[in-house]
């Protein structure tokens, strides 16, 4: 443990969401404005592409968060291995349905009135899935763009958002009928070296570092080793900290990023 030695009130470069160490860049912002307009509009279907840790779900998150709960009703869907039975059953039970994987048509009928009746009573449902490239047959894709299709007064009855990796945009452009549905298509990109930087201190800075620890060499280094990857700075700086803590070090430097690479390859 090395939060009293540098000083720190929580771990910085923990790899869960919390909305107080969430970075903003002119891309995030971008990205995350994009995604809000999408939700609130009720655009059909938008999709977020990026790398792995480039920090899709985080922002994500951080939109779907800032929606009022009375107003939306927000399905997340972490594992998106299912067949489109199997999907249309994890969306209606997330929604609070009783609802069976026997008859699909039913269950679309089933979702279509629930999504109905929340239209009715002033409430939007928005579908995220996540990791959307490792959904494993086209026949679920297809029940998904089923749902785009429930509309009432020129509007959507559900939002769809599609998370995933570049691969999941060729998935997509291999089933025309799914591709045409796309309202919006956005990415997310790696940091910048100045980008990386100001996240690594704002990281700092937010888990309560008041005196300057990290060197612009050492932070130099720690975006060459991650390639500006988030997830991957956040494992290389925790491994620093520890590092730097076991060595009795007085600031993160250059050196001490670069023992910590050979000893924890990231």
């Amino acid at each position: 443990m090395y939060l009293e030695y540098w000083g720190l009130d929580r771990f910085p470069f923990d790899d869960v969401a919390d909305e107080r160490f969430f970075f903003r860049s002119r891309e995030i912002d971008t990205v995350a404005e994009d995604l809000h307009e999408a939700v609130v509009r009720r655009r059909g279907l938008a999709v977020l592409i990026g790398e792995i840790g480039c920090g899709k779900t985080t922002v994500c998150q951080h939109v779907l968060l800032q929606l009022p709960e009375t107003r939306y009703r927000i399905v997340w869907i972490t594992n998106a291995r299912l067949g489109p039975g199997e999907m249309l059953v994890e969306i209606g039970t997330q929604l609070g349905l009783e609802i069976s994987g026997r008859d699909r048509n039913a269950m679309l009928e089933q979702l279509r009135r629930h999504m109905v009746d929340n239209v009715r009573s002033d409430r939007d449902t928005v579908v995220c899935i996540d990791e959307a490239q490792t959904i494993p047959a086209n026949e679920t894709f297809e029940e998904l763009r089923l749902l785009l299709n429930f509309q009432l007064a020129n509007r959507f009855l559900v939002t769809l958002l599609f998370i995933g990796q570049p691969e999941l945009q060729r998935m997509i452009a291999q089933l025309p009928q799914l591709q045409q549905r796309v309202a919006l298509n956005l990415h997310l990109g790696r940091y910048s070296q100045e980008e990386s930087t100001r996240y690594l201190l704002f990281r700092l800075r937010s888990a309560g570092c008041s005196r300057p620890i990290l060197t612009r060499q050492a932070a130099t280094a720690v975006h060459r080793y991650t390639l500006g990857v988030p997830r991957r700075m956040n494992h290389m700086m925790d491994r620093c900290l520890a590092l730097g803590a076991r060595r009795g070090a007085r600031l993160i430097d250059r050196k001490l990023v670069e023992a910590t690479a050979q000893l924890y390859p990231c």
